[in-house]
């Protein structure tokens, strides 16, 4: 059994059509041959037609296709098997195009739905807009004034919630410039810091002592407990004293003699002024540290803290005055820099 030349289909002698130069045998729905066709003895497959040379047919009448057949009134037809698949063909074709314009009718309707969200949203943010334009009309009609008052207001609550902070701290004390060690007790540090002040503190005087801040560990570093770290900036020392007079008698042994340093606390390293001061809120702190500023800019002679309160006097015989914000430094020193 041969194979079919054009589709390279085994196909049975009777069924097929043989070329008479090549030998080839083909289906005859594949060359065209209709099926109650019979070839010429000549007949040739399209490969062996195509590579004849062309002669002068001028003088010849055209040649129908059926020409080369001994039936020259024969029509050529379609193979049943051709026409199956071209039938199954369309059908698939019209299943696609069935489901496309599915696809467009949904995707329509997407598109009215998102339209109709759109201008709702539309709808919402115009009113959000009103509102808002609304809001701002009445801002810019209310009185100056009265805002104005609302900020002073405000201030002053702040001020008020600052002195209460600061009347919790007037038992406190800060230790500041002591170096940081491993192995340290912090108690055992005050006791020695105020026997150098003269102030002898008992272990019922001390109701609580810490370092304040985080710990920097990378600056802890020492190569035994008993060495101190040397620390840029060590951590100041909270103190917390059960009786407020002890504290006033620590703070006045401080202020007489402002010389204290680290080797007369006995403590490695280079000699570093030791400071004892009161216990400040943050936000006093900052203050402070900023009217001091203004103070050296304005040539001020006092600068200073007293139960937790700031006061600064242009020189002697003249009334101190108190800070209680930044309007105060402002308007105090004038310099208009806070």
């Amino acid at each position: 059994m041969a194979k079919c030349g054009g589709c390279g289909q085994f196909i049975a002698a009777s069924a097929s059509v043989r070329c008479s130069k090549c030998a080839g045998c083909y289906h005859r729905a594949c060359v065209g041959v209709p099926p109650t066709a019979t070839p010429s003895p000549t007949w040739l497959c399209p490969g062996c037609k195509a590579t004849l040379p062309r002669t002068d047919n001028s003088a010849t009448p055209v040649k129908g296709a059926a020409a080369d057949y001994s039936d020259s009134h024969s029509l050529p037809t379609v193979a049943p098997s051709a026409s199956l698949d071209l039938a199954q063909e369309i059908r698939a074709f019209r299943e696609e195009l069935s489901g496309l314009r599915a696809d467009i009718r949904q995707l329509r309707q997407e598109n009215a739905e998102f339209r109709a969200a759109n201008e709702g949203y539309n709808g919402r943010m115009g009113a959000v807009e009103g509102r808002l334009d609304n809001i701002e009309q009445r801002f810019e009609a209310t009185d100056a004034p009265s805002y104005d008052h609302l900020e002073k207001t405000i201030a002053d609550l702040k001020v008020q919630l600052n002195e209460r902070d600061q009347d919790l701290l007037l038992n406190d004390v800060i230790v500041s410039g002591i170096p940081e060690s491993k192995a340290e007790n912090p108690a055992h540090i005050i006791k020695a810091v105020s026997l150098k002040l003269g102030i002898d503190l008992d272990d019922r005087d001390i109701v609580n002592v810490e370092r304040l801040g985080k710990v920097r560990r990378n600056l802890t570093t020492s190569s035994s407990q008993n060495d101190i770290a040397e620390r840029p900036r060590p951590r100041a020392i909270a103190v917390r004293l059960s009786r407020r007079v002890v504290r006033d008698q620590l703070l006045h042994a401080a202020r007489v003699r402002r010389g204290l340093t680290t080797a007369d606390l006995n403590l490695h390293g280079q000699p570093k002024r030791v400071y004892v001061n009161e216990h400040l809120t943050r936000s006093n702190a900052r203050l402070f540290h900023l009217a001091r500023e203004a103070g050296q800019r304005s040539r001020y002679k006092y600068v200073w803290t007293r139960e937790g309160r700031i006061y600064a006097r242009k020189e002697d015989g003249v009334s101190a005055v108190r800070i209680r914000s930044d309007a105060d430094i402002k308007e105090i020193f004038g310099d208009g820099k806070v």
